[in-house]
């Protein structure tokens, strides 16, 4: 019985241990790249700054880096152009290394380099900014053992990745909350949230609170350029990004270059920032302007990039009218439903509601319908569906002039397919996910649905 046994299933018994053996040689050289990243940063000794939360990591991290970088020429300022947040990610942007095709084989290539940097390479920054992002229990414990920051920051609670923990969002709170914990010389966090807000009394590092109150800002549009204006003790700014948040993180750069010891006496200062593709970037097409959001979504970067666009819409375009194209959140646990229930109390004032995915189905669109919403609804499963009945209203209603909102999660949804199609060419390229890599992947989902 024993060998029949064996006979049967002995391809099934060598995957899996294949398999397992992987794993487990990944782990180790996981654990290897740790370790010569902690033998780098202990020669060269650079401050580490440090962004971790739910939302708006990556464009905190960019902000500060850009900001700290247009004040100053002395020091050397290094953040990753990639998004890498992740266990190796984060070794990748202490060694700068910027390219990378995952393979099992590229992995021990790039292992041995990092070795080698580890040991020989000289200093490459005096400052890094680095993101921390967690998608499980025990990430946070990881990165830290690869280092601690000298300066930490958390953006803003959100439930994102909140069902792949046991205890849901509390204990990915208190993951997170870590980074702050191990900060050595000072902390921020924002002082909307209540959870840092009631364990501050267990950080043993200077901290203060972002976001307190809504900084007043105007918005401007000159030769074709939008800008937003504000003051900052008695400093007059302006800047090329749109949204409040953006205006906080720049204000914390203020702060953070205050800390370090970076001349900020001037009384005026235009920062010129690269803009981020699919972070509430604005193209406009036949008088029509379309605002791209599309890179990710949780509940609360749905709220504010809401709101955002209603401020775009009132006080620059108040003769368009709004639509709103809106994908599912992804990865909130509990609060799947009364997350995208809550849409629909956000959108009242739109001419026209596209909803994608199963969870706005099943979710906004009843509730749009039982607030009485007077504009159109058109519900989809696809972006790539989506985007012809987008267009069709559009030229439809070729009379009125339209700001439009694109804003989903990326897994299995790419929101940018629908915008793509009401682009030229040549702004498409600004979207995010537009890799060739990128491409192949989207055909082959969308092929299968």
């Amino acid at each position: 019985m024993s060998r029949t046994f064996l006979r049967k299933y002995r391809k099934r018994i060598y995957i899996y241990w294949i398999i397992k053996m992987k794993q487990q040689l990944l782990q180790v050289l996981y654990s290897f790249l740790a370790f010569c990243a902690r033998v780098y940063l202990l020669r060269t000794k650079p401050l580490v700054i440090w962004v971790t939360w739910s939302v708006w990591k990556t464009s905190c991290r960019v902000v500060l880096s850009q900001v700290l970088h247009q004040l100053q020429s002395n020091k050397k300022i290094y953040t990753s152009p990639k998004n890498y947040n992740s266990e190796l990610g984060l070794v990748f942007s202490i060694f700068k290394i910027e390219e990378y095709t995952p393979s099992f084989k590229n992995l021990l290539k790039i292992s041995w380099t990092i070795f080698k940097k580890s040991l020989l390479e000289k200093k490459q920054y005096d400052i890094l900014i680095a993101e921390y992002g967690i998608d499980t229990p025990g990430d946070m414990d990881f990165l830290l053992s690869i280092m601690k920051p000298d300066i930490g920051i958390i953006t803003k609670l959100d439930s994102v990745h909140s069902d792949n923990f046991p205890d849901g969002t509390t204990q990915l709170w208190q993951d997170k909350f870590k980074l702050l914990l191990a900060s050595k010389q000072k902390v921020y966090f924002n002082g909307q949230d209540s959870f840092p807000l009631q364990h501050k009394n267990l950080l043993s590092t200077p901290w203060e609170t972002i976001f307190e109150k809504e900084s007043q800002t105007q918005l401007s549009k000159t030769d074709g350029w939008l800008l937003q204006f504000f003051s900052y003790k008695k400093k007059d700014i302006s800047m090329n990004l749109l949204w409040n948040e953006n205006v906080e993180y720049t204000i914390l750069a203020l702060k953070i270059a205050n800390d370090i010891g970076l001349d900020i006496k001037a009384t005026t200062y235009n920062f010129d920032f690269e803009l981020q593709a699919g972070r509430f970037s604005l193209f406009e097409r036949n008088e029509n302007i379309f605002i791209d959001s599309s890179y990710n979504a949780g509940p609360e970067s749905m709220k504010k990039v809401i709101k955002n666009t209603k401020l775009v819409h009132s006080e620059l375009y108040p003769n368009h009218k709004l639509v709103y194209v809106l994908w599912d959140m992804r990865e909130i646990g509990e609060e799947r439903e009364s997350a995208h229930s809550s849409i629909a109390n956000l959108v009242s004032d739109a001419a026209a509601v596209i909803l994608i995915g199963p969870d706005m189905y099943s979710y906004a669109l009843p509730e749009l319908k039982k607030n009485n919403f007077e504009g159109d609804i058109h519900s989809s499963l696809s972006s790539r569906e989506a985007w012809k009945y987008l267009r069709k209203y559009l030229k439809d209603h070729s009379d009125e002039k339209y700001v439009v909102l694109f804003k989903g999660s990326q897994n299995t949804i790419f929101t940018e397919e629908a915008l793509a199609a009401q682009l030229t060419p040549t702004q498409q390229k600004n979207l995010p996910r537009q890799s060739e890599d990128w491409k192949s992947k989207k055909d082959e989902f969308f092929k299968n649905i």
